[in-house]
Formats: C-alpha cells, sequence, structure tokens
C-alpha cells in the first residue's frame, strides 16, 4: 500500500509496512485468519481486531491464532502487549484462539479480560495452564458499558446469549462493537460479509460481496416465541438502522465490508422482513397447538395454557434491553 494515502481507504495507513493487521479506518485493525468446517474442507475464516481506545491505549476485540508477523505487527503496536489494556471475547463459540493469546497476553491488573458467560465458565486456563482472570462478563450492561463513549456494545433482541442450543448451530448471539472514532462495527456470525465465496458457499447461496444475517436466524437462532423476530427487527432497526453511526463493517465469516455498510444493514433487515413475519406467525401458531394440546391432556394448569410466551427480557437500563466452536 505504501506511504501514500490510500485511493481506497481514504487515509493514509499508521503503519504501511503491516501485511496481517489491516487498518480498516484510522485506529482500528483488522486481522483475517483461516478457519475450517466440514472436516477441513470449508474454510469459512475468522478475525481479531485491535482499537485504539486512546493515546497509548489498545483493547482487541476477539482472539486468532498469530503467525510470526502478525505477532510482530501486534507487538509493534502495542509495543510488546504493553499498551494492549483490555481483550473483549465477544461471541460465545468462538474460543479456540483464546488460551493461546493469553498465554502471550495474560490477564493483569494492567490487562483486563471480559468474555461471554460460556468463555468464563468453559475457558479458565490458557495454552500454558496459567489461570484465566476473567474481569466481567459481557452480558453485564455495566461492562459492556466500561469502554464508552470509545466503543459501544450491544446483544440482539430476541436471542438467547447465555447458552445457545443446540451449540452445534445457534450462533446467531454475540456482542456487536461499534468504535466509535473509526466508525467500524466488528461482528461475529450475527451478520456475515461474504468475499469470495468458494464452491461449497455458492452452492449453499451465498454470492460474492452480499450481506447476510447467520442462517441459524430462520431455524434456532431467535427464541421460539411470537415476539422474537419483532424484538430481533426492532434491536437491529434501533441499534443499526437508526442509532449506530457507522461506515464500515467486519465480520468474522468471511469478510470486511468498506463503505456503506450501514445502508447494507437497512436493506438486508428490509430484504428479511417478510421472513421474520412469516417466523412469528409459524411461533405463534406452535405455541398455541402446544398450550391447547396441554390443556385438553390434562398436563398443564389452566394459568399455564392461559398463559401467553415469556417475554425477551434484558436489563432495562440497556440498549432495548459435545459444543461446536466456530472461530
Amino acid at each position: 500500500m505504501g506511504a501514500t494515502k490510500s485511493r481506497l481507504l481514504g487515509f493514509t495507513p499508521r503503519y504501511p509496512h503491516f501485511k496481517a493487521f489491516k487498518e480498516v479506518a484510522p485506529g482500528f485493525w483488522n486481522l483475517r485468519a483461516p478457519f475450517f468446517v466440514l472436516g477441513g474442507t470449508l474454510n469459512i475464516g475468522t478475525q481479531m481486531s485491535i482499537v485504539e481506545l486512546a493515546p497509548n491505549a489498545f483493547a482487541a476485540i476477539d482472539c486468532c491464532p498469530l503467525t510470526a508477523s502478525a505477532a510482530t505487527e501486534l507487538n509493534e503496536l502495542t509495543s510488546g502487549g504493553e499498551l494492549l489494556v483490555a481483550v473483549l471475547t465477544t461471541h460465545p463459540f468462538h474460543t479456540k484462539a483464546i488460551g493461546t493469546f493469553h498465554a502471550s497476553y495474560p490477564s493483569s491488573a494492567e490487562r483486563k479480560w471480559y468474555g461471554c458467560p460460556r468463555h468464563l465458565a468453559k475457558v479458565t486456563r490458557d495454552a500454558n495452564d496459567r489461570p484465566i482472570d476473567w474481569a466481567g462478563d459481557l452480558n453485564n450492561c455495566s461492562v459492556r458499558r466500561k469502554f464508552e463513549p470509545v466503543l459501544l456494545m450491544s446483544i440482539p433482541d430476541g436471542a438467547e446469549f447465555v447458552n445457545p442450543v443446540p451449540p452445534t448451530r445457534n450462533h446467531l448471539s454475540t456482542v456487536l462493537v461499534l468504535h466509535v472514532p473509526s466508525k467500524v462495527v466488528h461482528v461475529d456470525d450475527c451478520i456475515n460479509w461474504i468475499e469470495g465465496p468458494g464452491l461449497l458457499m455458492r452452492l449453499a447461496g451465498f454470492s460474492d460481496r452480499t450481506l447476510h444475517f447467520h442462517p441459524s436466524l430462520t431455524s434456532v437462532g431467535l427464541q421460539p416465541t411470537q415476539q422474537a423476530p419483532l424484538q430481533f427487527r426492532e434491536w437491529v432497526r434501533a441499534t443499526l438502522v437508526d442509532g449506530w453511526d457507522f461506515e464500515h463493517l467486519v465480520s468474522a465469516h468471511n469478510g470486511v465490508l468498506i463503505g456503506n455498510a450501514k445502508s447494507k444493514v437497512a436493506a438486508l433487515l428490509a430484504k428479511t422482513d417478510d421472513t421474520l413475519r412469516k417466523l412469528s406467525i409459524k411461533n405463534a401458531q406452535a405455541d398455541a397447538e402446544r398450550r391447547a394440546s396441554a390443556a385438553w391432556d390434562g398436563s398443564a394448569s389452566q394459568a399455564e395454557s392461559q398463559a401467553g410466551p415469556a417475554s425477551d427480557v434484558r436489563c432495562s437500563d440497556c440498549w432495548s434491553d459435545v459444543d461446536i466452536d466456530c472461530g
């Protein structure tokens, strides 16, 4: 790219010699890494990002295996890790590299690690068998707000974040992170920008340079209630379409969307609106049939047979409020 201003990015990269960590916008670096599924036949890719919180202070969003060159770049950016003050692991099933990354950049009083409930419960020691001292749970609103106003974080409404089931397929929910100064959103799985899909992905219906919600959205991703599809739609609208000010989006699987990301998310939501409406109707019918059958068979109390589905309640002070890993 050289030291001159990039025509594509519209700014001069701070470290123009970097090859692994690409500066998407000023103060936001993204690393792409391979991640294979289906017995090693399909590379869906994964990611991590480094964001500048303040002068001489950086945070890592997610973890990737680091090649020697990537580690060299990260150490140059963060003065050997000394300026890396926080690590945020945002997706319940992106766990593979946590242990090795912690071995190189361990939790300490100067470097706080924050993760999903599943990480805190299952990933307790690193590759050197040292304990991981998790400083906070990202399911907690107050933890997600620790880095405001530089970082904004949000979890999708209508989806299960704490214990997604089945673990093999329900990878919709995550913590989306907006780095406000760079106007870049970091997201794993929930929204995917597809670039250069291989044959298997093309056969599955993924075209080049297209934006998609995670495939589990229409099956197990949302809670099986009438309200959940509407809650998800309104969360996307309030947070991503009407709320956050962003231009770019980096997605784990499998690319980086430069420019017009906000409008593309709005178009994706509009395209998906009828699908979510039909899913809401389907869930309502299934719930009504279940409650009617239980009442008829006498297997439910009168109160249970008359009660509607449980609402998807999040903390009121927030925005709205064999396991298979995928990164």
